[in-house]
């Protein structure tokens, strides 16, 4: 039985990444029927992968993508241009160590396609390796999870510095981080232009159409179909991709918590105020404390980027009043930060959502005979779902890739409470972190 798909992505054209790119013009709207051997669902991280792999294996095989909106203003655009190849962080056991590996020969997996692409294809999209500082606001915070995490590099054989409040001033022009990991792999980038690259530089065989929701999808049977107000793809394999939204195909609904996060970008700071900051001209801050902690950027055009808020938002919406909220809030914790820049603006804010699951792992598999489905990044969208779009492409071929077992090493994303149990719960799981945490802002 097809299911009709009610609930789609709003594209509200706030996106700041894409604002500072030229304008591109996207791929026409399906039109009519067309058969496929595959349909892939969504133009993100994963979506693109899974294309781009299905074509180097199969390379006779016809490929279509169909994208609800326009490719960059999509969640893949919309994150804070993080491909970080370690772990975000660990907890402190043997078991975690473990993981700990798996989760790197994933992440290196996925970063290595990816630094290999924005080469072959010229892909101007800010890509650099500039590392990443993990930040703690608070000595408990510190002591809890940094030092953990620095154990855990050390089982791991990966180098890092530990860096105090005084180092982290002379750095990033800030003392508000009592303390950091630095760690060297992370590469920094606008994920709008790396999502529009890696979209436009897509083989021959893929055929990609934007403006294209889906209103009506089929998994089961021999031959899987999308609908949209205007067309028809019928192929032999589908696969979905489309993260938080795939609740509304009726896909991993008990499996994954859609989250809301805002983000601003500043005005490019004036000399002077450039000049306040430290020795590092382009830098990224994760946050020890992921629930309530900011995360920050310096970028090549002297921009400030922070993403704060994480807000449990089952119904995919938001109104006026939140967003007018998590905007103020984002220029007070930035004015907190770098003080002696004085006065400073927001050019651009918006907002994206992503999918978490309780046990942190993904949403990944099959999901009907010929239908599959990759899902939940758990805030690691770039690489994660980058992985798990060319995984989810050899599970789909059945083709053994032993990284499918690394991807997995924490398993699925486990059930949780249908609604409104859910609601409640997770209602008051983040409003507890988020109160905890209070200080980690």
């Amino acid at each position: 039985m097809s299911r009709t798909v009610d609930r789609l992505p709003n594209d509200d054209r706030t996106n700041g990444w894409s604002a500072l790119l030229a304008p591109r013009q996207p791929r026409a709207a399906l039109q009519g029927d067309v058969e496929a051997d595959w349909v892939i669902v969504g133009a993100g991280y994963a979506g693109l992968a899974a294309a781009r792999q299905l074509a180097e294996r199969q390379p006779d095989a016809s490929i279509v993508v169909v994208e609800a909106g326009v490719v960059g203003e999509n969640a893949s655009g919309r994150n804070s241009g993080f491909a970080i190849d370690l772990p975000h962080s660990s907890s402190p056991s043997d078991a975690a160590v473990e993981q700990g590996r798996s989760v790197i020969r994933v992440n290196r997996f996925a970063v290595d396609a990816l630094d290999r692409l924005v080469a072959e294809h010229g892909i101007a999209c800010d890509w650099q390796k500039r590392g990443r500082y993990h930040a703690a606001v608070t000595d408990a915070v510190a002591a809890a999870s940094l030092v953990t995490y620095a154990h855990n590099l050390d089982a791991w054989g990966e180098p890092y510095e530990y860096l105090g409040r005084a180092a982290l001033r002379e750095r990033l022009g800030t003392d508000y981080y009592t303390a950091a990991v630095y760690t060297p792999g992370t590469h920094l980038l606008n994920p709008a232009a790396l999502v529009r690259g890696l979209a436009d530089s897509l083989p021959p065989q893929v055929r990609l159409f934007e403006h294209s929701p889906v209103v009506e999808a089929e998994f089961n049977g021999a031959s899987p179909y999308v609908r949209t107000a205007q067309g028809r793809v019928r192929a032999r394999k589908l696969i979905l991709t489309v993260n938080a939204f795939s609740q509304s195909f009726g896909v991993y609904q008990e499996r994954q918590v859609p989250v809301l996060l805002f983000v601003s970008l500043t005005h490019p700071l004036t000399d002077a105020q450039f000049a306040s900051l430290g020795t590092e001209n382009v830098w990224g801050v994760t946050p020890a404390h992921g629930v309530a902690g900011s995360t920050l950027r310096l970028t090549r055009d002297r921009r400030l980027m922070i993403r704060q808020g994480f807000e449990y938002s089952p119904s995919l919406r938001t109104n006026e009043a939140r967003r007018a909220k998590a905007k103020a809030m984002n220029l007070d914790l930035l004015r907190r930060r770098f003080p002696q820049l004085g006065e400073i603006g927001l050019e651009h804010f918006w907002m994206g959502w992503l999918a978490v699951s309780r046990n942190h792992a993904p949403a990944f598999g099959r999901i009907a005979d010929n239908a599959f489905a990759a899902s939940c990044c758990n805030g690691s969208g770039i690489v994660r779902h980058t992985a798990a779009g060319m995984l989810i492409a050899d599970l789909a071929l059945g083709r053994d890739n032993p990284l499918i077992d690394d991807f997995l090493i924490e398993g699925t994303a486990n059930t949780i409470p249908p609604r409104p149990v859910r609601d409640i719960g997770v209602g008051l799981t983040l409003m507890w972190d988020m109160w905890r945490g209070r200080a980690e802002q």
